[in-house]
């Protein structure tokens, strides 16, 4: 069987080496190493860990009399999540940033465990905890039985030395800090490293053929592991929350107060969806006259925050207009259909004809939809 190891970096990629050693004393080396980081840890990993033939990683597999070249480890093995520009992401720091760092999780796991002849060795030890928390998301959705969540655990005082990237055959004396910054020195063979596995519950038995075949969104995965008999959407102005049968999201009160209002429009009409999809449903609004529901608008939005929008910005949503309309109904959608997968396109805000005469509106049956206003 053929291990993998699939490990999180951040700018310290010792916790690779480190893991590899336990690994390798255990009787478990792996054949193949794959890499999510940022574009600055993968520039990390290539001096440090590659270096054309002369790194790190190198130097631990002929100390330990192991062959290199029988390790799938190359640069095209380090993967960064990149931004709607296609530009590689130097930090997670933002919602974005996070969904693109799940999506890269999801797609690299599903595709390395795709082969029942491998084993996925997670390792969640380096980077920031939403990258972790990422991959250990990924492994439980398509994580198997023959795989592992691993967290390497290191002496605090060897803990990202600079020189120590794991206990060398011959003990070396390094220089270390104690806790208020003083020096003293200490042998390598006092270092203690431990290769902790982590349970975790895989879900992976009750996905279908389609998502085992090729990941999708957070939210389609959820919406197909959670089963009901009937789910409809409830938006809740005072927990700030869209809610799918069980499943539920936060919203930024702005984004809630768009939506809200879309939802009270389909609400007050009486009319049902018509049966030519292509037809444009009869409570559908143009930009001009849905902007004279710009003081309900507010009102909403002051109910989501419970503050008095007097003398906010005249460019948000108090204020809005063709231009910052459609930016925030893009992020509507998009928070939408991350959250729920396909079934949120039922409550997406949608465009029908087209410029200048489109209107805009939500398509769903009125039975499908709540909105709590208290």
């Amino acid at each position: 069987m053929q291990r993998i190891l699939l490990a999180i970096s951040g700018l310290n990629p010792q916790v690779i080496t480190e893991t590899l050693y336990c690994l390798h004393m255990e009787g478990r080396a792996v054949q193949a190493i794959h890499i999510i980081t940022t574009r600055p840890g993968k520039d990390s990993v290539l001096t440090a860990l590659l270096d054309n033939g002369k790194g790190k990683f190198y130097q631990f597999c002929t100390e330990y009399e192991l062959a290199a070249s029988g390790v799938d480890f190359h640069p095209d093995n380090i993967h960064v999540p990149k931004n709607t520009e296609g530009k590689e992401l130097d930090d997670i720091l933002s919602q974005e940033d996070n969904e693109a760092f799940l999506k890269l999780c999801l797609r690299l796991t599903a595709n390395l465990t795709a082969d029942s002849r491998s084993a996925v060795y997670f390792l969640v030890a380096g980077g920031r905890k939403t990258m972790t928390s990422c991959v250990s998301f990924a492994a439980q959705m398509y994580g198997r039985k023959q795989d592992r969540i691993y967290h390497v655990l290191v002496s605090p005082e060897f803990e990202s030395h600079r020189e120590f990237w794991y206990p060398p055959k011959e003990s070396r004396l390094l220089k270390l800090h104690d806790k208020n910054g003083e020096p003293f020195y200490k042998e390598t063979r006092f270092a203690n490293i431990q290769l902790i596995s982590i349970p975790f519950l895989s879900l992976r038995k009750h996905l279908q053929g389609c998502l085992l075949a090729g990941p999708d969104t957070p939210g389609a995965l959820m919406t197909q592991l959670v089963r009901e008999e009937e789910r409809f959407f409830t938006l809740s102005l005072a927990g700030k929350t869209v809610a799918y049968g069980s499943l539920q999201m936060d919203i930024k009160p702005a984004h809630l107060a768009l939506l809200a209002c879309f939802a009270e429009i389909r609400l007050h009409s009486c009319d049902a969806l018509p049966q030519d999809p292509t037809d444009c449903p009869p409570w559908f609004l143009g930009l001009e006259e849905f902007f004279t529901q710009q003081e309900r608008i507010t009102a909403l939005y002051e109910t989501i925050r419970g503050i008095n929008a007097n003398g906010m910005s005249d460019t948000g949503i108090t204020n809005l207009n063709a231009e910052n309309f459609r930016s925030y109904m893009s992020r509507v959608n998009q928070s939408l259909r991350t959250a729920f997968g396909p079934a949120g396109e039922q409550l997406t805000i949608q465009p029908w004809g087209k410029r200048p005469s489109t209107r805009y509106g939500i398509r769903i049956e009125k039975n499908r939809l709540k909105l709590n206003c208290e």
